[in-house]
């Protein structure tokens, strides 16, 4: 006698294990391909590297902007315009800006300062933004430096765009922005 409800689980069964299989055959069969793919993509980036000429420097240097070099802000947002006062190389690809906070907590004091900076003519890909919120940190310094796109085909003037600022507790907390260096390649 034919137990014909558990001869047809075992069709079914079998059908899914046949459709299954196949499913992992092709499977395999598209990895294979891709690990192919990745092999040559990897192969050509190695060569491509290889045979590059460009080699990224980073040169240091120390370009004081008379009027960053002790700024001391509070509630206004002007924008300096500053020229470049040495022709950087033909190949510079971006310039390095310094941030410096000079910060002495003078009665619970704030020294804020948010910028863009930016060549002039860049556009928006070319901005770089400094967020800086110091409040009541018992007489520190804080510095750190941004990359900003250089191109030098626009011309040879930095944009700070101050976005917002607060300072108070008098003359000790204040912050200076400086050129530190370029990239060429």
């Amino acid at each position: 006698v034919t137990d014909w409800p558990s001869e047809m689980r075992f069709a079914k069964l079998e059908a899914a294990v046949k459709t299954l299989g196949s499913q992992v055959s092709e499977l395999q069969l598209a990895k294979i391909a891709l690990q192919a793919e990745l092999d040559v993509t990897q192969k050509m980036a190695h060569t491509a590297i290889l045979q590059s000429n460009s080699n990224w420097t980073l040169t240091r240097t120390q370009i004081l902007f008379p009027d960053l070099e002790k700024l001391s802000l509070h509630q206004t947002t002007p924008t300096f315009i500053e020229s470049m006062p040495i022709p950087l190389p033909p190949n510079t690809r971006a310039v390095m800006i310094s941030v410096f906070c000079n910060f002495w907590n003078v009665d619970n004091s704030n020294a804020y300062l948010n910028m863009d900076i930016q060549q002039e003519e860049s556009g928006d890909s070319g901005v770089a933004k400094l967020v800086n919120t110091h409040y009541n940190v018992h007489a520190n310094t804080f510095y750190y430096e941004v990359m900003v796109p250089w191109d030098t085909s626009l011309p040879d003037k930095m944009v700070f765009n101050v976005t917002s600022s607060a300072q108070d507790g008098g003359d000790r907390n204040w912050y200076r922005i400086r050129m530190v260096g370029y990239v060429t390649a």
